[in-house]
């Protein structure tokens, strides 16, 4: 009897954290795909996917080198089991890098790390000061730089955050003369600070290199 007792109570205990764990797979479900965030979160995902249009955003003119392919290849791969991220998602993300470096004339590595350092490439990523995407742009301090591409709704948009990013980088590139400096003022710190981020994000850039260039 003590023992039918005892299994009696397991099996009630069972129940209650079966039950505890349908409840919290349901509110996440809901929290990912149902809530208009989820929705958000699906419609940007499914953007990676589609096929560029006109938007000005993906103008460049840019001709296919074997070279430069091959490269985004390996850099793509790398990415991909070092953060886990789906690897045609990743390879979106860094062909997007390399036309927002051309266009601004800005080392694309270095986008891509900012982007490792701020985000991990989660396109959702949201910082407690507000800051948005893969390159954690704070979207009213740069209203005016989103507005050419279709204002703040596109804040978390993979294409325009990256674009918007990059811009931010480049103006600070030529006001301050240096990657150094000039990731300092991205990331909202003086220039007398001694704070580690340049440093971080300059590191994962060169390993990069390395990377392609053990290739």
């Amino acid at each position: 009897m003590k023992k039918s007792s005892i299994e009696m109570k397991r099996n009630r205990n069972k129940f209650k954290i079966n039950k505890l764990v349908v409840l919290i797979c349901i509110l996440l479900f809901f929290i990912f795909f149902i809530s208009e965030k989820g929705r958000e979160r699906v419609d940007t995902w499914i953007t990676l996917f589609e096929a560029p249009d006109n938007n000005e955003i993906i103008t460049a003119d840019y001709q296919v080198d074997p070279a430069r392919e091959l490269e985004k290849a390996r850099v793509t791969k790398w990415i991909a089991r070092k953060y886990k991220v789906s690897h045609k998602a990743v390879r979106k993300i860094v062909d997007i890098s390399f036309e927002a470096g051309e266009k601004f004339e800005v080392d694309p590595y270095v986008i891509i790390a900012v982007m490792a350092i701020e985000s991990s490439f989660n396109p959702f990523a949201e910082s407690s000061a507000g800051a948005l995407g893969l390159m954690q742009v704070m979207p009213k301090v740069h209203k005016e730089k989103f507005e050419k591409y279709g204002g703040l709704d596109n804040s978390i948009d993979v294409k325009v955050n990256i674009y918007v990013g990059t811009e931010i980088l480049k103006n600070y590139l030529l006001r301050y003369g240096n990657f150094q400096r000039a990731l300092r003022a991205y990331v909202g710190v003086s220039q007398t600070s001694k704070s580690r981020y340049p440093k971080k994000v300059l590191r994962v850039r060169e390993r990069l290199k390395k990377l392609i260039k053990a290739g």
